[in-house]
This record gives C-alpha cells, sequence and structure tokens, in this order.
C-alpha cells in the first residue's frame, strides 16, 4: 500500500478574526454562508488574507492545491486497483481520509462545498460508506501510528532518485500542501527528507511522479 500523505496543506475555513471584514462578509452574503462556513480561498479573498495576515496571502487560503492534487491521484491507475490510501494534514491540525472509492466532484466548486460540508460535519457518507473522514491530530503524532517506512519530499531534502525513494510496497510519502514556503509540522527532526528535482515542483506533479513509480514497483503498470 502506498500511502500519500498531503502535510500542513492550507485548507482551513475563514478564521474568527477575519469574520468580521466588509468583504468577507460581502462574499458570504453572496453565498448564503456564514464567514466561519466558508473555506479560505485567495483566489477571492487574497486582499483580506493580506489585511489580517501580513506577508502569508501567498500561502494561506489554497484549497485549490489540494484539489488539484486529488483529481490526478484519484484517477490515476493506482487507485483504481486500491493501492493507494490518502490523508490530507490541514495547517490547523486536522487529519482527512480520503476513501479510495470516493468520486470527487469534477467542479472546483462544487469540491469547496463538499469539503465545508466536511468541515461541519467531520464525516460523508453515502449509501452507508464513509467517503470522507475528518478528525482533529497533530502530523508527527499521526504518522508515527502508520506501518512501513516514512519519507519525506522536499526541495531543501537529500538529492536522490524517485527509484532509489519508493523501495519499498508499504510506504508513506509526506508531501507538503502549499506553494510557498516550508514545513509548519517537525518533518525534518522526525523522518528523512529528499527531493527529486532541483526546482520546486507543484504538488500534483510530485505526487504523479511517486504513484507512477510505485506502479512500476509493484509491476501493475510496466
Amino acid at each position: 500500500m502506498l500511502r500519500l500523505i498531503i502535510a500542513d496543506a492550507e485548507l482551513q475555513l475563514v478564521p474568527e478574526k477575519m469574520w468580521k471584514d466588509r468583504a468577507i462578509r460581502s462574499i458570504a452574503e453572496k453565498n448564503h454562508k456564514k464567514p466561519g462556513e466558508m473555506l479560505l480561498d485567495s483566489n477571492y479573498m487574497h486582499t483580506s488574507i493580506e489585511k489580517y495576515y501580513p506577508g502569508e496571502s501567498n500561502r494561506r487560503g489554497r484549497p485549490d492545491i489540494v484539489y488539484l492534487f486529488l483529481e490526478m491521484a484519484t484517477e490515476s491507475i493506482l487507485n483504481k486497483n486500491r493501492g493507494l490510501d490518502i490523508f490530507i494534514h490541514t495547517r490547523d491540525n486536522f487529519i482527512i481520509h480520503i476513501n479510495g472509492e470516493t468520486n470527487l466532484p469534477r467542479s472546483y466548486n462544487r469540491f469547496q462545498g463538499l469539503i465545508e460540508d466536511l468541515f461541519r460535519k467531520k464525516s460523508i457518507e453515502y449509501n452507508g460508506m464513509e467517503l470522507l473522514s475528518m478528525r482533529e491530530e497533530k502530523l508527527i503524532p499521526f504518522l508515527k501510528t502508520l506501518d512501513g517506512k516514512t519519507v519525506a519530499l522536499s526541495p531543501d531534502g537529500k538529492d536522490s532518485t524517485m527509484t532509489d525513494i519508493i523501495n519499498s510496497e508499504n510506504i508513506n510519502v509526506v508531501i507538503g500542501g502549499f506553494s510557498q514556503g516550508d514545513y509548519i509540522s517537525d518533518v525534518y527532526n522526525n523522518f528523512s527528507a529528499f527531493k527529486i528535482f532541483n526546482e520546486e515542483l507543484t504538488i500534483w506533479s510530485v505526487g504523479m511522479e511517486v504513484i507512477s513509480q510505485y506502479e512500476r514497483l509493484i509491476s501493475l503498470v510496466r
């Protein structure tokens, strides 16, 4: 089993300190929601994020990153063969588990609504099957409960190759869920970190490389 863990993902509801912001309230009214029920999204809230979190507006509020990663990962051959387990760890220390049988919305707006529901309900079910679940837990203790080898990928990690990194059929791979900066969680002091390219890559391109290498490791594809 390959487990992909997206760590410190910028996936959160609008923080309470922003609820009274005029622009945020306007967006909430337009969507018939309360400010605290909406995902923080820099595509619409960039100026407000910069106002309350100076210097962080290019990192915070990026649910689109998780959306693009999941669209790639859930459509992979590995996932269709039930060989992939996906977890999303958020900056506020929630762990989201994605059931491999979940058909995620193709529309980004519908995906936003689904995740907003998940934050409210903590579980999304259909026909008795739990498709998504959420619980509060910090990253490092969670990773230490997993079976198998755990490695992290980072532009600041040790130079390596995908063949050397993905060399076990029971492996947990940590990928940063942010567009700027570094891990917030204490990843480097707990797990070995590797880089696979001499430039920063998007999390969906890194995830694609990991999944592809694992598919070849287990001879799922040639």
